[in-house]
């Protein structure tokens, strides 16, 4: 006979004593429902019954529902931060079940105590790549300093999920000493890898502008590739002239990708001195190069009125009028307006099954039976993905709608405005798609 309990309604009631009890219930799964529940309230009152369900006992391993109580309770006990609770998370790194470490292994990561620091470093060479991922993890966030020397060594890890956890955990926390293993990194197999180590060495600053420029003569175009993006985020104009001579002449690289990002990056830097380099690559053999240099031109162009937008998950430049926030709602991940009843809005949907293809047409079809016309729909990139443009008019308004695909999810972004209003911010509008990271 199942339990009577609802757990459910206990944590709506917030019923933290009901939940205590149910984490004795002779049903399992209501015990792993409680801890749950209780993980969600963060309630200090239950710290001495989830000690209880953490603790592992032999007898458990014949009912696997249970690690799943051991795994919420060890994260319930590192949301409610009481040191009590340390010994016990400390002795359940020695849990037999993976996730149940892991719960662990990121709950102590809010104590930082030299005890947890080395009861912690002894998973760095765990043979699972989710338990190391976490403990280099875990490891800068208790201790920065100490804890860098081993994401420094995990870079060279044979996961590439462990890689980019240790790459990504260095961000704002590497200094200059860490420059050369970092750049080392921007020629990583994994472009995500290659990716955050890229944030890591932007982050460094102007440190890193006079080793990043030797990189330049590296054989792999892809390191070449993101160095040349490196030096465009940190945006000194040092890296001009040698900028410059990759475009054109004797030392122009021989890649086109590479040339692209060469000319994104000058964009970026913003130097009116490159701007002869960037017209002649403007008429560059291939359309890639040629795309990245006219955006470019339009950032230089646009340059004195520009900020950066950059929250963690979405980076742009635009221009300082216009009145930017976060939104709140689900999908609205940014909202702005400026002057005239000028207004757009960064939505984002986790739709793993849908192409940015299919979620165009869905969108056209909405513009159709809104009574939209001029209607048109074209290909475009968008953050090297490739992505879609769509426009319609009303008789005073005039939309434009971008669309592509992250990873898992589909980002789609509105403009809104009078017709001659939203013409005349079309050099912006081309400047904020073209600087647009997610």
């Amino acid at each position: 006979m199942g339990s009577s309990i609802n757990t459910e309604v206990l944590l709506r009631r917030g019923d933290v004593y009901g939940l205590m009890e149910a984490l004795e219930d002779d049903d399992f799964t209501v015990r792993r429902d409680a801890a749950e529940a209780l993980e969600t309230l963060a309630d200090e009152r239950a710290l001495e019954a989830l000690i209880r369900s953490l603790r592992y006992e032999e007898w458990q391993e014949e009912y696997p529902v249970l690690t799943g109580v051991r795994a919420a309770s060890a994260r319930a006990l590192g949301r409610i931060g009481n040191p009590k609770a340390v010994d016990h998370l400390i002795m359940a790194l020695d849990d037999t079940d993976i996730d149940v470490k892991i719960a662990a292994i990121r709950s102590l990561s809010g104590f930082p105590e030299e005890r947890v620091f080395e009861a912690i470093r002894r998973f760095i060479d765990h043979p699972d790549e989710n338990v190391r991922k976490n403990a280099v993890w875990a490891l800068i966030k208790l201790n920065p300093e100490r804890g860098l020397r081993y994401a420094s060594m995990a870079l060279y890890d044979e996961s590439w999920v462990v890689r980019k956890t240790a790459a990504r955990s260095m961000i704002g926390v590497a200094d200059e000493g860490y420059l050369d293993i970092l750049i080392d990194k921007l020629g990583d197999p994994d472009s995500d890898v290659r990716r955050q180590a890229l944030l890591a060495v932007v982050n460094i600053g102007e440190a890193a502008v006079k080793p990043l420029i030797q990189k330049l003569e590296d054989p792999s175009w892809q390191t070449r590739a993101m160095v040349a993006e490196a030096l465009g985020e940190i945006g000194s104009k040092k890296d001009v002239k040698p900028l410059k001579g990759m475009l054109s002449g004797r030392k122009r690289d021989e890649n086109r990708y590479v040339r692209g990002k060469v000319a994104e990056a000058l964009g970026l830097i913003g130097d009116p001195e490159a701007v002869e380099a960037l017209q002649r690559a403007a008429k560059d053999p291939y359309p890639f190069v040629r795309r990245k240099a006219r955006a470019a031109l339009d950032i230089i162009d646009a340059k004195p009125d520009l900020e950066v937008f950059d929250n963690g998950e979405l980076r742009f430049r635009y221009p300082r009028f216009w009145d930017l926030s976060e939104a709140s709602e689900d999908e609205r991940l940014v909202e702005g307006s400026w002057d005239d009843n000028l207004e757009f809005v960064i939505k984002r949907k986790e739709v793993p099954e849908i192409t940015a293809e299919e979620f165009s047409e869905v969108l056209f079809d909405v513009l159709v039976r809104k009574g939209f016309f001029n209607l048109s729909r074209d290909i475009i990139r968008i953050d090297n993905e490739h992505g879609y443009i769509m426009t319609g008019e009303t008789k005073e308004k005039r939309v434009i709608v971008f669309v592509f695909k992250k990873k898992m999810n589909i980002y789609y972004i509105y403009f809104r405005g009078p017709l001659e209003r939203i013409r005349d911010s079309y050099r912006y509008i081309r400047v904020f798609i073209n600087t647009l990271h997610a």
